[in-house]
């Protein structure tokens, strides 16, 4: 190993599962991703998906959000299906705060979400 090789930092690589309109409940309400989309964002594309969240059963009332999440950068799109038959992409994990804060900017005017949560 070079030492060019190892002073490389990896990304870790993770599996995103495109489970859409999929109702997700906590202790205190749920939320549902409804769409995804992809953006380039510095020559790289990025995977978000969309949804809402309902705080419908906590003490505190009843409260609701517009939101996105970002699994990261797309390394493989779609390359295979879970057990259920539901696609699964590669994704890099987002790190670098200057781009976090252009993608939120970005999505909250494309998307109209009041939150960004990277994932």
């Amino acid at each position: 190993m070079t030492e060019d090789e190892s002073m490389k930092v990896v990304q870790p690589r993770r599996d995103y599962l495109h489970e859409l309109n999929t109702e997700v409940r906590s202790i205190s309400g749920g939320y549902n991703l409804e769409e995804e989309g992809r953006i380039e964002i510095r020559e790289r594309e990025v995977l978000y998906a969309v949804g809402n969240a309902i705080v419908d059963s906590a003490c505190c009332g009843a409260y609701g959000c517009h939101f996105a999440v970002v699994p990261g950068y797309v390394l493989k799109w779609k390359y295979k299906r879970s057990a259920d038959g539901v696609f699964i992409s590669a994704v890099e994990p987002i790190t670098d705060h200057l781009v976090k804060k252009q993608i939120e900017n970005t999505l909250q005017d494309l998307e109209g979400v009041t939150q960004v949560v990277f994932w």
